[in-house]
């Protein structure tokens, strides 16, 4: 997972660095943090700091902060399975808004998403302090291949992965494609 971390690392250094240098695309993305909102480019180019891009980016990914997806993405898996809610949040990174019109099994208990993962062969994602079960078209949407051989080598399940390795690999690709989508690079 060092790679992935080193890799929004040197993003932020970017961002930062075109935030200084008054690129405005960069400058319209540091806006969205609240903390920048209502500044000018002159008072945001003076008082941002890499820990503000960091952050932001952390959120452009659908985490709370940089903190929290440190935390997430570094995880090898969920708490222990119980019938118990689940406090821990995943972040939004697996449920952008372009895969909401899909229909998916829903459920904020682990071993029923395992369950219902294990009847119908879906794919086991985390939303929030939640769980879903969804397709292949899903995955695609997502910006993942879901005949990617990692996907195998996780037991299909992204919460609790037979193979933390492969789940780094496939957070990889998730995030090198959103970042893609970035305008600010």
């Amino acid at each position: 997972m060092a790679d992935i971390i080193h890799k929004l690392k040197h993003n932020a250094r970017i961002l930062h660095r075109n935030i200084t240098t008054g690129k405005q695309a960069s400058l319209a993305f540091i806006k969205k943090n609240p903390d920048f909102k209502n500044l000018s480019d002159l008072e945001i180019i003076e008082t941002v700091k890499r820990k503000h891009c960091l952050s932001q980016i952390a959120k452009a990914l659908g985490f709370k902060g940089w903190s929290h997806l440190s935390q997430i993405i570094q995880m090898d898996s969920v708490p222990a399975p119980t019938n118990e809610r689940t406090e821990l949040d995943y972040g939004k990174l697996l449920c952008p808004p372009r895969c909401m019109p899909y229909t998916n099994f829903w459920t904020v208990f682990y071993p029923e998403a395992k369950e219902h993962r294990d009847q119908t062969n879906g794919y086991l994602l985390t939303y929030g302090t939640q769980f879903l079960v969804t397709e292949q078209d899903y995955i695609e949407t997502l910006g993942l291949d879901p005949k990617d051989a990692d996907w195998d080598l996780i037991g299909y399940d992204w919460a609790n992965p037979e193979n933390t390795e492969a789940r780094d690999r496939l957070y990889q690709k998730l995030i090198t494609r959103n970042l893609k989508d970035q305008v600010w690079l």
